[in-house]
């Protein structure tokens, strides 16, 4: 099953925001994260960034997006939607952004 988290700042979050690129890059390494990225530098709904997880279903997602920095450290919430994905053009994808 794949679950897209979208991370918005939070309204009395810490201005100093936790390091979250080792948290993906556990995700990474564990096979969890299909992929993920920034949004723009100031969006104006207070959306920052997602990642799309690939995992068993709905409760290890919400596991494992408890333990990402920028919620344990209160500075974002995050919503969690199951994504039907049906399917992947690798070719589409930019070979450096591979691992």
């Amino acid at each position: 099953m794949y679950f897209l988290v979208l991370l918005q700042l939070a309204p009395d979050g810490p201005a100093d925001v936790p390091a979250h690129e080792p948290f993906i890059d556990s995700l990474i390494e564990r096979h969890l994260v299909l992929l993920g990225g920034g949004f723009d530098s100031e969006p104006s709904d207070g959306v920052i960034g997602g990642y799309l997880l690939h995992v068993t279903d709905r409760a290890q997602a919400e596991s494992i997006v408890a333990t990402d920095p920028y919620l344990t450290s209160g500075a974002c919430t995050a919503t969690i939607t199951h994504w039907d994905l049906v399917g992947i053009d690798t070719q589409a994808v930019d070979p450096e952004l591979t691992v």
